[in-house]
């Protein structure tokens, strides 16, 4: 008697951060990053990590779902930007996940160079054997792939998950937010042209596939329909300034 076909791997996802699609005029970016977490057949992974300022929001996620950084297994990585990658740290007992590419792009720039944090890359190349690196087209776990996404950084890659709910693709940076999906046009790249193949790419995986969405680096989670993106959550954001009277605390939604 032959056996039963073993049924394809689907991951619960859960919102841990949401990206915000926007940056300061005068202060540049502001490292407001997507980070995500998804959970099947014993494994917990995290996509990204986020900027040192999401140590508490990571946690408190984590423990809303009866869960500590040591539960995390894996933590797959998109690209070895400060904004992105800084908080493996908190993750001691998880296998790291980064395209072969980037860590080799990563580690050959000189200390202080743009968004690349130099202790962090260094302190992966000291990790080897928490390391796992891939390229374009492999699965690091079982119905995730890998998809080279380069131009934002050399190495970048986004990731295609299958989950309950359709499939979600991890871009990164390589789509940052609505506007870089409508346009095609990528800020803040390293190679433009690159930039623009590797979102139309994500782009027309989209449009192949009604049931999927993507989860940029910097914005709510995006589909795209008929030519045209479609915003699938609403924006949430709140800031608090200290420039009322006397320094009272004034609240602004960037929504």
């Amino acid at each position: 008697m032959s056996e039963s076909p073993t049924a394809p791997v689907r991951y619960s996802a859960h919102r841990l951060a949401t990206g915000f699609p926007g940056r300061s005029t005068t202060h540049v970016g502001m490292g407001w990053s997507s980070v995500y977490l998804v959970q099947a057949a014993g494994a917990t992974v995290l996509v990204d990590t986020g900027p040192p300022a999401y140590v508490s929001l990571l946690k408190a996620g984590l423990a809303e779902l009866g869960l500590r950084p040591g539960d995390v297994t894996h933590v797959l990585v998109t690209h070895l930007h400060w904004d992105h990658v800084c908080n493996f740290t908190m993750f001691d007992s998880a296998q790291v996940v980064v395209a072969e590419a980037e860590l080799d792009w990563a580690s050959r720039q000189p200390a202080g160079t743009l968004h690349v944090p130099d202790v962090h890359v260094e302190k992966l190349q000291r990790v080897r054997d928490q390391l796992l690196l891939v390229r374009d087209g492999e699965q690091p776990l079982p119905g995730i792939s890998v998809l080279a996404t380069p131009g934002h950084t050399p190495g970048h890659v986004a990731y295609q998950v299958p989950t309950t709910h359709g499939d979600l693709l991890f871009a990164g940076d390589a789509v940052k937010n609505r506007r870089e999906l409508a346009t095609g046009e990528a800020e803040s790249t390293l190679d433009p042209d690159a930039s623009r193949a590797s979102i139309l790419g994500l782009r027309d995986r989209l449009a192949g596939d009604p049931g999927s969405a993507l989860v940029p680096g910097h914005d709510v989670r995006l589909g795209w329909r008929d030519g045209d993106v479609t915003i699938l959550e609403p924006l949430d954001c709140d800031v608090v300034a200290y420039v009322g009277e006397h320094g009272a605390p004034v609240r602004r939604s960037l929504a």
